[in-house]
């Protein structure tokens, strides 16, 4: 969990950021404005104050770069593209400006605390990020990958391990909220799956609204990636979730031999393999990683593995969860 002082030491620059993207917002916001504008050029509303003004202040942002290269703003005739490049330059320079102030923040927290910020490059707590060692590993495991992607591309049959993921009780969670709120946190919670599974080498994935099944060529990349997952569930529902309800999710794995192209679209392919990862997902207890027998005797790695009484599909499933350290009920 972030430390109080960490919290404490970079608010300033927070509050910093969210006054600055304020004032990017409303620029590009006064843009489109400005664009919409041209349509209506006999309307009253163009010769109101508070349209003048924003000519007076948003004006030189478009007609001093246009001038570079030739254009003119306000239009001489017709109506102009111009505000809408004004627009587009300013989102540019808030991303800009968002990554400044990020880097601002942990530098500060490094400095006032002695330790890296809490909350890593990707949104991952410090305490549950991987180790050195098993960051080496991954980065071998990546180097296997690739080896038996290059050796599989040619061949109609691949023998994968599929990923099913889910919202444990999703409905109930959007009771209740603000459309706002649902959508910008299922939106931050999908990106945040979607880095895990581009830094474990994920091959193909198939989206439904609150779960996906993903496709990997090696176990252990498929196990890293559902690990952490949940690793990093403390820290989202702490800095993301906008809800009153935390997320919990339920993750179910199985292997398989699989009629599988490079241009196959994954949510076209019908197979066993894939229906039985998607049953396990279904039965699985929130914040676990439901797999079959089969596919747990071929991970490197099989420790925080517990048997389970339960059989899916006919298959006997081993279960892993966080350490009791990690502060996972």
């Amino acid at each position: 969990m972030p430390k109080p002082e960490s919290r404490i030491v970079s608010l300033p620059i927070r509050m910093a950021q969210r006054v600055v993207d304020l004032i990017l917002m409303v620029a590009i916001a006064g843009y489109i404005i400005l664009f919409a504008l041209q349509f209506i050029p006999s309307s009253p509303i163009n010769h109101s104050a508070w349209v003048r003004q924003l000519h007076r202040i948003e004006d030189p942002g478009i007609a001093i770069p246009a001038g570079w290269v030739g254009l003119h703003w306000p239009a001489r005739a017709g109506f102009s593209f111009l505000p809408l490049g004004g627009a587009f330059g300013v989102w540019l320079v808030k991303i800009v400006v968002d990554a400044l102030f990020l880097a601002a923040s942990r530098a500060l927290e490094r400095v006032v605390t002695g330790k890296p910020s809490a909350v890593g490059a990707e949104g991952w707590s410090h305490e549950n990020a991987m180790t050195a060692d098993s960051e080496k590993a991954r980065e071998e495991l990546l180097r296997r990958y690739r080896e038996i992607e290059s050796a599989l591309r040619s061949t109609g049959r691949k023998r994968c391990v599929f990923l099913a993921v889910d919202v444990a009780a999703s409905t109930g969670m959007k009771i209740g909220e603000s459309e706002a709120n649902i959508a910008a946190t299922f939106q931050a919670y999908e990106e945040m799956l979607k880095k895990i599974f581009d830094q474990f080498a994920a091959w193909k994935q198939a989206w439904t609204p609150d779960g996906v099944m993903v496709c990997f060529l090696h176990p252990d990349l498929a196990l890293g990636a559902a690990q952490r997952i949940l690793q990093s569930l403390k820290t989202f529902n702490q800095t993301e979730n906008k809800l009153r309800t935390p997320f919990q999710i339920r993750c179910g794995m199985n292997e398989g031999e699989v009629p599988i192209f490079e241009d196959s679209k994954l949510e076209k392919i019908a197979d066993q393999t894939i229906d039985v990862a998607g049953h396990l997902q279904k039965q699985a207890t929130p914040n676990r990683i439901w797999v079959t027998e089969e596919l747990y005797q071929l991970f490197t790695e099989k420790a925080g593995f517990s048997p389970t009484e339960a059989q899916v599909d006919g298959r006997k499933v081993h279960e892993w969860r966080l350490p009791s350290t990690s502060g996972e009920a």
